[in-house]
């Protein structure tokens, strides 16, 4: 996948919709977080994600209340950012970005069902090996989620085979 892949999905008003992040992102829908890009460049994103009324992860979450859990939230913030780390990328095999370590991640408020989850990602660092990813989410302008995080890139015939040796394990 490249650059200009990418920008081929885009539709008449520069976006990519659900179906074209299908085709980037490595998830299947009942995990994937993210329904809309509205701004990709080299070295921003912003996603949104429409926080469904009921859901299984949501109703399961707390019983007295529904609101997206955290991790989830966070889970959005980076898919958001691989989506960009696909764009500014250009691997030569199949590739999936993994997160490998999450720091000063805040949760500042709830997003609720209904809401739509707003994230904002930058590019702090990259390399052949990975990328240093900083981002905040937002719902009605109001922040939140701030978190920074490094992703991991992976050739994904190798992480296929490293899955296979710990089931075998």
């Amino acid at each position: 996948m490249d650059r200009s892949f990418i920008d081929g999905l885009r539709n008449s008003q520069g976006e990519l919709d659900k179906e074209a992040i299908r085709s980037i992102l490595a998830y299947g829908d009942a995990f994937l977080f993210v329904d809309l890009v509205r701004e990709l460049t080299e070295s921003k994103v912003v996603a949104q994600y429409e926080i469904p009324e009921s859901s299984e992860l949501i109703d399961a979450h707390f019983k007295h209340v529904s609101m997206m859990p955290g991790v989830l939230m966070g889970e959005a913030l980076a898919q958001a950012g691989i989506v960009l780390v696909h764009y500014r990328s250009e691997f030569e095999e199949e590739t999936d970005v993994i997160a490998s370590t999450v720091s000063q991640m805040r949760f500042k408020s709830p997003a609720l069902p209904g809401n739509t989850l707003e994230a904002h990602v930058t590019i702090k660092a990259i390399n052949r090996l990975g990328a240093r990813l900083m981002g905040n989410s937002y719902v009605n302008g109001r922040e939140v989620l701030s978190a920074t995080f490094d992703v991991t890139f992976i050739k994904r015939k190798n992480l296929i085979e490293h899955i296979s040796q710990q089931v075998m394990s």
